[in-house]
């Protein structure tokens, strides 16, 4: 009863079978994951070399860039439709204070990609940390998601620039005023 003449054949299978499969686990791991892991941890520390985030920022400001120039094109038209002369000083000023709007917005969305790059880094390097002592990280962030907002952030800004420019406020009342009278004329 004290179990001391010998251990059960089919236990010794049991911890056989257990064993390789840890065996073949482990093996895995260090085929598929360690490499993973590795790259992982290249790409965060080359995320703290001189200049790493500039890319992230240049990024930014060029699609905050690009946004901006869309609506200056809709503006011009505006002014054309108004007949407003674009050598005028309600047009230059007007064109002006956006440019200024565009500079500041290019500003604001590369300061803030820059943190949100110098955040992710900081954060993959505790995903080594952990990583390290065994433990579950986070290592696919939402770098993607983070970028996106970034743009979103730009894109209400210079929409709530635009909304300001008095040749597109003018052309979107004018528009509603050709609309309104045409409905109304109709039934005359």
């Amino acid at each position: 009863m004290c179990g001391g003449g010998g251990d059960d054949p089919k236990e010794q299978e049991s911890k056989l079978a257990l064993a390789q499969q840890a065996a073949n686990a482990l093996q895995r791991y260090g085929e598929v994951f360690v490499p993973l892991e590795n790259m992982f941890i290249s790409d965060t520390k080359a995320m703290f070399e001189d200049g790493a985030s500039d890319q992230a920022m240049a990024a930014a400001q060029n699609q905050t860039s690009a946004i901006y120039e869309q609506g200056f094109n809709d503006m011009r038209g505006a002014q054309f439709q108004a007949g407003l002369d674009p050598m005028s000083g309600r047009a230059r000023g007007e064109s002006n204070a956006l440019r200024e709007a565009q500079a500041r917005g290019m500003g604001l969305a590369g300061a803030d990609a820059g943190l949100g790059y110098t955040d992710a880094a900081y954060q993959g390097l505790g995903n080594v940390i952990a990583m390290g002592q065994g433990l579950q990280t986070q290592a696919v962030q939402g770098n993607i998601d983070r970028m996106q907002s970034s743009l979103d952030r730009a894109g209400a800004a210079a929409q709530a620039d635009f909304a300001k420019s008095q040749s597109l406020a003018s052309i979107a009342g004018t528009g509603a005023g050709m609309t309104a009278g045409y409905g109304l004329g109709g039934r005359g």
